[in-house]
């Protein structure tokens, strides 16, 4: 096994580690319903614009523009294949490893 493969293998996949972080955060700082657990959705799009705009302030309005276009598509294409899985009955997401 080449190093590259290695280290893709020990790698964790930076989605789940974000879904461990939104959950475990909700499940210690309940939202505005007060249950533990409970997604605020609200909260949640709020600090994913934040840090997408952070990540991206730097940037040239052009690659700014960009990278956004890219996250919309993104987002669009997982929407789909989300509701997909849902109507299907899979529980989870494919795409979390």
């Amino acid at each position: 096994m080449s190093d590259d493969e290695e280290q893709a293998e020990e790698r964790p996949c930076l989605h789940c580690l974000i879904v461990d972080l939104v959950e475990d955060f909700f499940a210690e700082y309940p939202g505005p319903s007060g249950q533990s657990g409970t997604l605020d959705s609200d909260e949640v799009l709020t600090a994913v614009a934040k840090t997408v705009a952070e990540l991206t302030c730097s940037q040239d309005t052009a690659t700014r523009a960009t990278m956004i276009e890219q996250l919309t598509r993104e987002i669009m294409n997982y929407d789909t294949e989300f509701r997909e899985q849902d109507a299907m009955g899979v529980a989870g997401s494919d795409a979390r490893h």
